[in-house]
């Protein structure tokens, strides 16, 4: 099967974690990242599950999972320990055409988050499409100690550079727009591209 690579904007939508333990704080976390509206359904939380939640960093249910809890949310993570449960999350998600994960079953499982590498406005993401997250982890390491925090400044500039030349092609047909790119942003791309990987990159 081939999978769709996608960014998702999760800023205020209401999104749904199962699970009171390590891997749903793992996901809880980069939800909340996200700037996600995050409901968490569990009988139990861990110690920092709890911590997080006197914070009020998200919404909790004191729980076990009930049939069509999944109802009114954007997207679900099943973080259960048990795959019968979050196969039976999944099938709620799927009748109602919910995005679904589960941690631990591809059943039902309409997406995968990636293993994603941030240096400013840039975001590499790494899949395995659930085949092989422990390599896609590894490869994601491997591109924060390329993309450090160190280059974060650069990443911006080059950005507002291209909003300010998107402003000064106002007018100009799309050749004309792709040609005042490559005079005078190109070059600058590739010098950044050479500091990474120190050697001569070609675009």
């Amino acid at each position: 099967m081939s999978w769709y690579p996608v960014s998702l904007n999760l800023k205020g939508r209401n999104c749904l974690v199962v699970g009171g333990g390590k891997v749903a704080e793992r996901k809880l976390k980069s939800l909340i990242k996200a700037e996600a509206e995050v409901t968490l359904i569990a009988p139990n939380l861990s110690v920092e599950l709890q911590t997080m939640h006197e914070a009020r960093t998200f919404h909790y249910l004191k729980s076990t999972y009930q049939k069509n809890d999944v109802n009114g949310f954007f997207l679900v993570i099943a973080a259960t320990d048990c795959s019968q449960t979050n196969s039976r999350i999944g099938a709620d998600a799927e009748a109602e055409s919910i995005l679904f994960n589960s941690v631990n079953s591809r059943a039902y499982s309409n997406f995968y988050p990636a293993a994603a590498s941030q240096c400013g406005d840039i975001q590499i993401a790494v899949s395995s499409n659930g085949q092989n997250p422990y390599l896609a982890k590894k490869i994601r390491k491997y591109l924060d100690q390329k993309f450090d925090n160190s280059l974060k400044e650069e990443v911006m500039e080059l950005g507002r550079l291209r909003n300010q030349f998107v402003k000064e092609t106002t007018g100009l047909s799309e050749k004309e727009k792709k040609a005042f790119m490559k005079d005078n942003l190109l070059e600058k791309v590739e010098a950044f591209l050479d500091k990474i990987d120190g050697h001569t990159w070609e675009l």
